[in-house]
């Protein structure tokens, strides 16, 4: 079996926001050559880089609880934001229906700045139903797993 240090490479690359599954699975293939152990590590990397939309809306909505109650943060910042935030929400109400098929077509096309970070991002911000929208996002990873490890496999077999 290879080195425990490899199935951890894989899995914190799928959790960084620029390589996400788009660089966890090539490089799980790369690293493993037994076939089990290649599964294995294409499914740690699939499950690392679902886990990142629940965390992500998780930390989003902590920073938003901070920063509108946090007597440290300047009244004329905390001001600016809730504006902003607010005026974005309301836009968001208006696209929220389609935006969720798009959401998932976002994440499932496997480029950069399209992944699971990018999502929670945008759906913290436009204020879309966090419930709909990680169905959504993670419907998005699972397809973009497929694409990536379908290219991958192919590229690996044609070298």
């Amino acid at each position: 079996m290879q080195s425990i240090s490899n199935y951890i490479t894989v899995f914190i690359t799928s959790l960084l926001p620029v390589a996400e599954v788009r660089g966890s699975i090539p490089l799980a293939l790369i690293l493993f050559n037994d076939f089990n152990e290649k599964v294995l590590a294409v499914v740690l990397a699939i499950v690392g880089n679902l886990l990142i939309a629940p965390i992500a809306l998780s930390i989003l909505n902590y920073l938003d609880r901070l920063i509108r109650n946090s007597r440290y943060i300047p009244s004329t910042i905390r001001r600016v934001y809730i504006k902003l935030l607010e005026r974005a929400r309301r836009e968001g109400v208006k696209i929220e229906r389609e935006g969720l098929i798009g959401l998932t077509a976002f994440v499932a096309i496997p480029l950069p700045a399209t992944g699971a970070w990018t999502a929670s991002l945008i759906v913290f911000i436009m204020g879309f139903n966090k419930f709909k929208s990680l169905i959504a996002i993670e419907l998005g990873v699972l397809i973009a797993s497929t694409i990536v490890l379908i290219i991958s496999g192919f590229i690996q077999h044609v070298i």
